[in-house]
């Protein structure tokens, strides 16, 4: 007989791993199948890896800029072997950090793949062994993996977002298709590594789901820094040659290459898993839940990327932790009322709230704006690009969405997020 357990998260990255630790202090027993790595796509190939080769870049970037600050020019030359490596020696410590928090909850965890045989069975597979695990509620915690488009070859010199920063050489011109959050981050770091960039973007502008004057204002900037972009047109033809790749885009541009980033988004981690032969409703591949994260059967639940919406990691911890609250009967529900993001790029894109397109098709709106040149702490850090701009209800002072772009605007941003939650004014 499979040992039995209270509650099952199939997946252990941010939903995963922070929904068990919940159930756990809930006083639940818990398991985790997971077939990769603790962590997910965040610790181990998006968001940690990210901000730790950023990290190197911008270390980089001011070396360049020494001499503005009073000191004597240093050479900066990067060695992109030794910024992967220490980016994999974090990736390291933080993956063994969370499997010390589930030997300090006792949570178990099984590896290999697992699939739903039954609302309260999991069956997984590892290395041709299957296995049985058995709980009374199971949360699905599968997350997303990078789109492949298939006009582009199969190559070594061809990285989808999830393996970009795994690169052992530095690009001599990086072409980056997509100009969402992960096309914008890789170009401002790839450009302060040295690299030449090309940001190529279907729809008309970067960012097509964030502020359209932030959006804009960011594309001046990464202009600024010489990166190439081009909005509204795609690519229409590749071939792969011995060096480079020549590259033909839609509006008759040749391009020469030698390394691409396909950053055009994600495909929910749904297929294979045993849901739909238990009726477990799905809607272009995101798995359908309530408020509460149930899905239409009884005892399973979702959590994370999966699931569509905010594809977020502190999203997926929040997701996570309810699923878990209320598979065990605390009633928990989720608001998705104030979500703080941000985009990495150099400088920071942060936001919370909604644009100012959004505001204007539903309130009657007033909009505040400040230049990061007017502000004393831009002019002291010599940081003089950014901007701050807040939207707000014109009658009740209700802030409705705030963007910042500048440097710390990750830090800044939660702020604003604070006065949202609190429903302070704007004034």
């Amino acid at each position: 007989m499979p040992e039995a357990y209270d509650i099952a998260f199939l997946g252990g990255g941010p939903a995963g791993y922070q929904g068990a630790v919940r159930a756990a202090q809930l006083g639940a027993k818990v398991v985790v199948v997971e077939e990769s790595f603790l962590g997910g796509v965040c610790l181990n190939w998006g968001c940690i890896p990210t901000k730790t080769v950023r990290a190197s870049a911008e270390v980089g970037r001011a070396m360049r800029r020494a001499k503005e600050y009073g000191f004597r020019p240093v050479e900066a030359s990067p060695d992109i072997q030794a910024i992967i490596s220490r980016k994999d020696r974090v990736v390291s410590g933080l993956r063994a950090g969370v499997g010390r928090l589930f030997q300090a909850h006792r949570i178990a965890l099984v590896e290999g793949r697992g699939r739903l045989i039954a609302a309260d069975r999991i069956e997984v597979e590892r290395n041709g062994r299957l296995d049985l695990v058995k709980a009374a509620k199971v949360v699905m915690a599968t997350g997303s993996r990078p789109a492949r488009l298939p006009l582009f070859p199969q190559s070594p010199r061809v990285f989808l977002a999830d393996e970009i920063l795994t690169i052992d050489y530095l690009p001599k011109h990086l072409l980056i298709v997509g100009g969402g959050a992960v096309g914008v981050e890789m170009a401002a770091i790839f450009r302060e590594l040295g690299s030449q960039v090309s940001l190529v973007e279907v729809m008309d502008r970067l960012l097509p789901y964030d502020d359209a004057e932030m959006a804009e204002y960011l594309a001046g900037v990464l202009k600024r820094r010489k990166i190439a972009v081009r909005c509204g047109v795609q690519v229409s033809g590749v071939q792969e040659g011995a060096e480079n790749f020549a590259v033909r885009l839609a509006d008759g541009t040749e391009l020469a290459p030698d390394t691409i980033l396909l950053a055009t988004g994600r495909r929910f981690n749904s297929e294979g898993l045993g849901l739909e032969e238990l009726g477990v409703q799905l809607e272009n591949g995101r798995i359908l839940v309530d408020g509460h994260m149930m899905t239409n059967i009884p005892g399973i639940y979702a959590a994370g990327d999966v699931i569509g919406g905010w594809l977020l990691a502190h999203v997926a911890f929040a997701e996570g932790i309810c699923a878990a609250e209320h598979a065990l009967g605390l009633g928990s529900k989720m608001d998705y009322g104030v979500v703080p993001r941000c985009t990495f790029t150099i400088p920071e894109y942060a936001a919370v709230g909604i644009s100012e397109a959004e505001a204007e098709g539903k309130h009657p709106i007033k909009v505040a704006r400040f230049p990061f040149k007017s502000l004393g702490m831009g002019q002291c850090l010599g940081e003089l690009e950014g901007l701050v701009k807040i939207i707000a209800h014109a009658r009740t002072d209700q802030i409705l969405g705030a963007h910042i772009i500048g440097p710390h605007a990750a830090d800044l941003i939660h702020e604003l997020a604070l006065a949202m939650r609190g429903d302070f004014p704007a004034g």
